[in-house]
């Protein structure tokens, strides 16, 4: 059987094909039916999905879901404080954390 490797891409618009590295994404805010996505350098945009439609192809490729509004990038997370519910990225955003996912959250990080 032949494994192939899993793809570092993620396919935003199907009607411009438009794809994005994985590794660019620093995190994603859901909101209602849209999802904003927050890039290196300070760079973003708007899709029309929500963000459970994302989850699919990226929690098994190193993001994390900390809040019903967030899923973030592991690898641009700077530090956590569980006790304060927030986790900062290297760009020096701070993200809330949802208490039912801190167990997750730690357990990946630890």
């Amino acid at each position: 059987m032949l494994l192939l490797p899993t793809p570092r891409t993620l396919l935003l618009n199907i009607r411009q094909n438009r794809r994005v590295s994985l590794d660019q994404i620093l995190y994603l805010e859901g909101d209602i039916n849209y999802t904003r996505f927050y890039f290196q350098f300070r760079k973003r945009t708007i899709i029309a999905h929500p963000l459970k439609h994302f989850e699919p192809d990226l929690l098994p490729r190193g993001f994390l879901r900390i809040h019903r509004s967030f899923i973030v990038n592991s690898q641009f997370i700077k530090s956590t404080n569980l006790e304060a519910l927030t986790v900062l990225l290297v760009d020096g955003t701070e993200l809330k954390v949802a208490r039912r996912r801190i167990k997750e959250i730690s357990e990946f990080i630890f």
